[in-house]
């Protein structure tokens, strides 16, 4: 390249820095015709044609540059971004793959395609391209997103060396550290969790973010006060802050059992607004998950008609009107599907309306496409399914296979104790203390009942530790006895298995569980510590199969009933849907839920 030919072509950079694409193209031909081949003419011709909204131009351009400069993956990387954007994304994939294997150290590629593959269900293939970028020296990116993969996989350890990586990589940033520490309090490492969160808040003690996980690991440990305090402090610094006033409406709410009190402080914020504001959504949630469905139906449809009103907004009215106006509901989420047609929380919002309005070609149609973008996300395949057995498709019976799939088991008496029923009885107590609150959580399955906040396997006490032995094995036959397959439960068996988060939920008189599923899982479970005496008869306080956790025209059944008795372990695929009847009497109902993902 002469002097004369470079100086030209960074007049042609400085005019696609000033944004004038006619006067860098004329500058551009008269390059081009005497370097036809210069990766730099191919690249700025594709700046130019993007500058110009001429996508087929640039992507032309691009596969060009990619192709008269063999070993750079810049070109490759910029053409899988546009590909993206088109909604292609399978082409999309391949670009960043073919500039990842060109140079595996090339963070803007690398990053694409792992972030590809986590979220289109395939972790454990986006491990070792991370890997290959961390090949080239530590970065902070890269390990937050092994993480991120380690977590889809239920691997929580990895998942925690992975962000303790990012911290050493970032040279303990505020960032990294609160990373550190919400993955912390989700794991489990409750004292872990606040140790982080207070490192951090001295690096950047006006966050509300980090008060806000500082709150979350106080509420795990039941320092419920300070938690209260925590989240007030968020406030202090934002006043208008969502997630501090989720948090903080929740915690007022399970301590007292008073929407009231829980409202007062966001009722307060919200009157300092005008227009949308997200804290809606909060308040919407609360009075949906408080049981007062007119007043979340008022708060969230109104809000949804507001300029500004985001998709999260549109989805979450759509989703409380599906049972009183499903034409509005609709309407709605196909909004924020035309908004962003790759969000699979989007797209199972429509689905949902589908089903309700009883349009199952729809419903099938987007049940696929969430699929298709997230293969092990419970919730699309739990839609599809649904949509299948409204059109009598015999694809349905074979995911809803409750012979095959529904096991139970009366677990072995764990070592130390001399009959399961003084095992129960130990384990009822140490369960019964973690149960401090007067209602339920928010955004959960249970009703009239409590949660407890921490991971039990991560508990010291006997009992509970030695529950988690006992259903090694049963869940390890469970596994065994599904056989060979290439269904979605099937077809995920591995050597090994490990928990993805284990519960306890102690439900008063009259309380249940809403129909649900669970998102993440693979294996889902229900095991009976204490019941009250009667809920063994008929199907009071049963674990209900089958009925959708969401309207459909017509209205589906449950198909499949576990009558619970102290002791008894119920296995089955965390995309069934499942919930529970009522039951009557003036005792408790205490049961431990864990979910199982493959190893």
């Amino acid at each position: 390249m002469t002097p004369d030919q470079a100086r030209l072509l960074n007049t042609v950079e400085y005019h696609l820095q000033g944004g004038r694409a006619a006067e860098a193209a004329e500058v551009l031909e008269r390059v081009a015709r005497e370097l036809p081949d210069a990766p730099r003419v191919w690249w700025y011709r594709a700046t130019i044609a993007q500058m110009r909204g001429d996508t087929a131009g640039a992507e032309t351009a691009l596969r060009r540059t990619a192709a008269v400069d063999p070993t750079g993956p810049q070109p490759l990387a910029a053409l899988g971004e546009l590909l993206y954007e088109l909604d292609r994304v399978e082409e999309a994939a391949a670009a960043w793959r073919e500039a990842h294997e060109r140079d595996p150290h090339f963070l803007p590629s690398t990053m694409s395609l792992a972030q590809y593959l986590i979220d289109t269900g395939k972790p454990d293939e986006a491990i070792p391209v991370i890997d290959g970028g961390l090949a080239g020296g530590r970065d902070p990116g890269l390990s937050t997103m092994r993480a991120q993969a380690n977590t889809e996989l239920g691997d929580t350890a990895a998942a925690l060396a992975d962000y303790r990586e990012a911290v050493a990589a970032s040279n303990g940033s505020a960032q990294a550290i609160h990373n550190l520490a919400l993955a912390q309090v989700i794991a489990g490492d409750i004292e872990d969790g606040e140790a982080s969160a207070r490192q951090a808040l001295a690096l950047q003690p006006n966050s509300p973010a980090l008060w806000q996980v500082l709150g979350q690991a106080l509420t795990a440990r039941d320092a419920l006060a300070e938690a209260q305090q925590a989240f007030e402090t968020a406030l202090s610094h934002e006043p208008q802050h969502p997630g501090a006033h989720r948090e903080l409406s929740q915690l007022i709410w399970m301590r007292t059992g008073d929407v009231d009190a829980a409202m007062a402080r966001l009722d307060q914020a919200l009157a300092q607004t005008s227009g949308f504001s997200p804290l809606t959504v909060v308040k919407g949630k609360l009075l949906e998950y408080v049981g007062d469905l007119d007043g979340a139906r008022k708060v969230l449809g109104e809000a949804a008609n507001l300029p500004g009103a985001p998709n999260y907004m549109l989805c979450a009215a759509s989703q409380v009107l599906l049972g009183s106006d499903r034409l509005q509901a609709a309407t709605l989420a196909a909004q924020a599907v035309g908004r962003a047609p790759r969000d699979t929380f989007g797209l199972a919002t429509l689905a949902q309306a589908q089903l309700a309005a009883g349009d199952t070609e729809g419903a099938e149609l987007t049940a696929s496409r969430i699929r298709k973008l997230a293969p092990l996300d419970q919730h699309g395949l739990a839609l599809q399914a649904t949509a299948w057995r409204m059109k009598d498709d015999p694809r349905y019976r074979a995911l809803y296979d409750y012979d095959a799939f529904v096991r139970t088991a009366v677990i072995d008496t764990p070592d130390g104790w001399p009959d399961l029923a003084s095992y129960l009885s130990d384990l009822t107590q140490a369960l019964t203390a973690l149960h401090g609150h007067q209602a339920n959580p928010i955004g959960q399955s249970l009703r009239g009942g409590t949660q407890t906040n921490v991971r039990l396997e991560r508990s010291e006490h006997p009992a509970i530790k030695a529950f988690f032995k006992a259903v090694e094995a049963p869940v390890a036959a469970y596994i065994a006895g599904l056989g060979q397959g290439d269904d979605p439960l099937r077809r995920r068996i591995t050597d090994g298995f490990r928990l993805a988060g284990s519960w306890s939920i102690r439900l008063r008189p009259g309380g249940h569980h809403v129909d649900h599923l669970h998102h993440k899982g693979w294996i889902s479970s229900a095991f009976y510590v204490s019941l009250p005496p009667g809920v063994s008869d008929g199907d009071q306080g049963a674990l209900r199969f089958g009925h959708p956790g969401t309207p459909t025209r017509p209205e589906l059944e449950a198909e499949y009933r576990v009558r619970p008795q102290p002791g008894l372990l119920a296995l089955f695929p965390a995309y069934m849907w499942h919930g529970t009847d009522p039951f009557e009497g003036d005792q408790p109902r205490l049961t431990i839920a864990f979910d199982v993902v493959p190893a």
